[in-house]
């Protein structure tokens, strides 16, 4: 599997898109469809164990880099998708800084943190290779995007841009827009100025991601400067083909 780190470092910006339909299948067309990762939603899609490990295997087919979000900051949640082979981890509602060094320290190994070990999981290939090796290519290797939703997050984010660990920080538009007592209207300006202002604190050396309902969305957040984003949803792509086919089709 392609890393995020090595996508970033060669790429203006990336483009993803999220996965709830527990479909290895569906993460397969997605891949082929050019996407550079995914994120496997695990914090609202109905997806198990089992069903997220055939998802990262699928992506890896198709060279398509998998990350997974996790229900919540954890120490355990974030480990398993790791221990699956995950890429790396979206981590939702960072309300502060210390939240997002637990996200940081989670997803890593002594000394960069307290990552549960386990040398025999997928991830260290079931231990067919040294396990000092597989300790310090994901210590390089796993990329940790945590989500910045509410005040706290952007009350913290010069912080937490700041601490090490931390790969891309993540304004989420639609729970940023209930945060600032607007739910749903992404489009609003205090939205877009929220995530202006985190482009303009992180710099040229911090990646900042959001998500977008759409191409031009999407477009307009690249030119802003940001190069961590997300493009709708699998159920929304679903959606959309099927509506344009039959709209050529029925009732003509």
């Amino acid at each position: 599997m392609v890393s995020l780190k090595s996508r970033l470092a060669s790429q203006p910006y990336v483009l993803g898109t999220f996965v709830q339909i527990p479909s290895p299948q569906v993460v397969e067309i997605l891949g082929l469809s050019g996407f550079d990762f995914v994120v496997i939603d695990n914090e609202h899609g109905a997806i198990n164990p089992e069903t997220t490990e055939q998802m990262i295997r699928a992506a890896e087919g198709v060279g398509l880099t998998a990350m997974v979000r996790v229900p919540q900051c954890d120490p355990v949640a974030i480990r398993l998708p790791l221990d699956w082979g995950a890429a790396g981890v979206h981590v939702p509602q960072i309300e502060s800084t210390a939240l997002a060094r637990t996200a940081a320290r989670s997803a890593r190994f002594f000394p960069h943190g307290e990552r549960g070990l386990q040398p025999y999981v997928r991830s260290a290939r079931y231990r067919s290779f040294p396990t000092s090796e597989y300790l310090e290519r994901t210590n390089q290797e796993v990329s940790v995007v945590v989500h910045i939703e509410g005040r706290g997050g952007v009350t913290d984010l010069e912080e937490i841009l700041a601490l090490d660990g931390i790969d891309v920080a993540f304004l989420g538009p639609y729970d940023l827009s209930q945060a600032l007592g607007i739910p749903g209207q992404v489009a609003d300006k205090k939205v877009e100025n929220a995530i202006l202002e985190a482009v303009r604190q992180a710099g040229a050396g911090r990646v900042i991601g959001t998500y977008a309902d759409t191409p031009e969305i999407a477009r307009r957040w690249i030119d802003s400067g940001v190069r961590y984003v997300t493009l709708g949803i699998d159920a929304a792509h679903l959606l959309a083909a099927g509506r344009g086919v039959v709209s050529q089709v029925k009732y003509r």
